[in-house]
C-alpha cells in the first residue's frame, strides 16, 4: 500500500512541478552573418533563390563560445540582401545547455500573430527557441529595414563547426 501511495505522489509531483520542461531561460546570444544565395539543385531554383548561407557565433552565458554554419530561408530577399541576424537563445532550464545545442533546423512559430516577427522553434528539440532581438516597433530608426516584406526569416538550419570554453 505504501508503494502505491509513493508512486501516486511521485506522479502527481511531476504534474504539479513549478519548473516543468516548458520553462525556458535565456542561455546565450546568436549572431549570424547572412551571405549570398545557396547553389540550386536542378529543379529547385525557386527555393534556392530564397535560401542564403550563414556563419554564426553563439555566445553562451556560461562564457563558452560556438561557431555554426548553415542556411537561412527568407521571404522576398533582394539580390544584394546581406544582413546580420541577432537572436536571444532560450532553452529549458534543465538539461539542454550542452555543446552543439543549436545543431538542428528551426521553423517559424506558426502561432505568431500577423505583422510580428516569429520566434524560430527547433524542429528536433522544440524547447530550443531563437527569439529575434530586432526592434519591430513602428517609428523606430530601423523600422523600414525590418518591414516584413523586405525581411522575413522562414527557417534556419545550423551545423556546429567549433566549440571553445
Amino acid at each position: 500500500m505504501r508503494t502505491i501511495w509513493l508512486l501516486a505522489a511521485l506522479g502527481a509531483g511531476g504534474a504539479w512541478s513549478p519548473a516543468g520542461p516548458q520553462d525556458k531561460v535565456e542561455v546565450g546570444f546568436l549572431q549570424c552573418s547572412v551571405f549570398g544565395p545557396v547553389e540550386a539543385e536542378p529543379g529547385e531554383a525557386a527555393a534556392a533563390a530564397q535560401t542564403r548561407r550563414v556563419s554564426c557565433a553563439f555566445e553562451l552565458k556560461s562564457g563558452a563560445e560556438e561557431t555554426y554554419v548553415g542556411k537561412v530561408q527568407v521571404a522576398n530577399p533582394s539580390l544584394d540582401w546581406k544582413r546580420t541576424l541577432l537572436w536571444s537563445v532560450k532553452a529549458p532550464s534543465e538539461g539542454l545547455a550542452v555543446p552543439g545545442l543549436l545543431n538542428q533546423s528551426y521553423a517559424a512559430d506558426p502561432r505568431t500573430p500577423a505583422g510580428q516577427i516569429p520566434d524560430m522553434i527547433g524542429e528536433l528539440h522544440s524547447g530550443v527557441v531563437l527569439q529575434t532581438m530586432s526592434d519591430p516597433k513602428e517609428g523606430s530608426s530601423g523600422a523600414r529595414e525590418r518591414s516584413p516584406a523586405a525581411f522575413t526569416v522562414l527557417g534556419v538550419q545550423l551545423e556546429l563547426r567549433t566549440t571553445a570554453g
